[in-house]
């Protein structure tokens, strides 16, 4: 779990991390991913799905809090816009 808190947290620092419904769906950058927390909502779970179509990327749900990973308070979704930091999570999913 390391490494993803690693990835995400250059991900943020880099300003490739997009966290919270709005600022996702009003965003004109490319996403190459798309994390939810497992606590989300079923309404927030199919609003990452729809906007991993429009995007076409993946979306992953967390198992773990996405607050713990991203350091975020009262946060259950963000994207990730730099293509290789959203590779290198998806390649170590199993850690979430």
């Amino acid at each position: 779990m390391n490494k993803i808190i690693s990835y995400i947290g250059f991900a943020n620092k880099s300003n490739a991390l997009i966290a919270g419904q709005t600022p996702l769906k009003r965003t004109k950058k490319t996403l190459h991913l798309i994390l939810v927390c497992s606590s989300g909502s079923e309404n927030l779970k199919n609003l990452a799905k729809n906007l991993s179509v429009k995007h076409n990327c993946q979306y992953l749900i967390t198992s773990n809090n996405l607050e713990d990973l991203t350091n975020i308070k009262d946060i259950k979704i963000v994207g990730i816009t730099d293509e290789n930091l959203s590779k290198a999570i998806i390649e170590n999913k199993e850690m979430l």
